[in-house]
């Protein structure tokens, strides 16, 4: 299965990388064919930065480039407002800007997986429903989940996840009507947090409730690019939908000044307006707190308008995995 879900995350990177290069020859040529001036900055910018690669290979010393670069693209970006475009509209496109969709980022001259290719990663991985069947309730099997003692509790992680469930069950069927806005799903990977999210969403669109479901990853580039085109109308369906579902809150790329910001501002304007939001993160609630700051965290924790469902014990992909490998030598012998 994880080789398979690579592979999945592998083909939607190179889809994203030939949308990008598609979508930057479309703006070039809109530019090119409507504003002959700028084309022409643009082929002076290409040109000097050429002018300076010849003159590295000669083992020369060409004018600061970087300086001239700075003002091209000053003037560039000048030029692109006066026409009543972003100043980056020019700026290569691409959904992740830490690794510009290659789903790889360097730390120390180390080359790391994004945390975009991992968020695919984990949505390709949740996507593979053993019974290929759509998460509901009704399908809800306890027996998936091992029935031995908690490390330190009393109970097992079986009777741990049907409580949960119920829990589940309690505000997806509240959705629209309950004093309960948010739910908040918290664990380590593999324990069913996805799945019973969907089955949140299920339910609650079977009782007529109109539901958006969506990963944070995605959720940030749509708040991102909705923030700096200043088009407010292309995520208002994040700020609308009666009960928002957001799957694996931070593993989006965490910018500066961006990602806390545009999270608070929909979370507290949802909030605001009495709508429902439901969440999973594999974060810890002290992560949580640190990434996102005390603001959001309390409004995820606040059990006064909301529940916080802790998902513990072992991963059953884990443990499928295991079974699989004692089927498979028990095969062999």
């Amino acid at each position: 299965m994880e080789n398979q879900a690579w592979a999945r995350v592998t083909a939607e990177l190179e889809k994203r990388r030939e949308g990008d290069e598609r979508e930057n020859d479309r703006r070039r040529q809109e530019i090119a064919e409507k504003y002959p001036d700028l084309e022409r900055l643009l082929v002076k910018r290409h040109e000097m930065v050429m002018g300076a690669v010849r003159f590295s290979f000669a083992g020369s010393e060409a004018a600061d480039p970087e300086q001239a670069m700075r003002e091209y693209n000053e003037k560039i970006a000048d030029r692109l407002s006066a026409y009543g475009y972003p100043r980056d509209y020019l700026t290569p496109v691409c959904q992740c800007p830490l690794c510009g969709d290659t789903g790889y980022v360097y730390e120390n001259a180390i080359q790391k997986r994004c945390a975009c290719a991992l968020a695919l990663y984990q949505k390709a991985l949740t996507q593979e429903d053993p019974g290929g069947q759509e998460p509901s309730f009704a399908r809800f099997d306890p027996a998936r989940f091992p029935d031995t003692a908690l490390p330190g509790a009393d109970v097992t992680q079986r009777e741990w996840m049907l409580a949960v469930r119920d829990k589940c069950l309690q505000y997806a069927r509240s959705a629209g009507t309950g004093e309960k806005k948010t739910l908040l799903l918290h664990g380590g990977s593999g324990l069913g947090k996805t799945f019973l999210l969907r089955c949140v969403e299920e339910e609650a669109r079977s009782r007529g409730v109109d539901c958006l479901f969506v990963t944070a990853y995605d959720l940030l580039v749509s708040l991102k690019n909705a923030f700096f085109s200043g088009g407010k109308d292309s995520a208002e369906m994040y700020f609308d939908a009666p009960l928002l579902l957001i799957d694996d809150l931070g593993m989006e790329p965490l910018m500066e000044n961006i990602t806390v910001e545009q999270i608070y501002n929909l979370l507290n304007a949802r909030l605001s307006r009495g709508l429902y939001t439901a969440l999973t993160t594999n974060l810890t609630l002290d992560e949580l707190k640190r990434r996102y700051t005390e603001r959001v965290a309390s409004r995820l924790l606040d059990t006064r308008i909301g529940m916080a469902l802790h998902f513990v014990g072992r991963d059953i992909r884990l443990l499928k995995s295991e079974e699989l490998i004692v089927i498979q030598r028990s095969a062999e012998r």
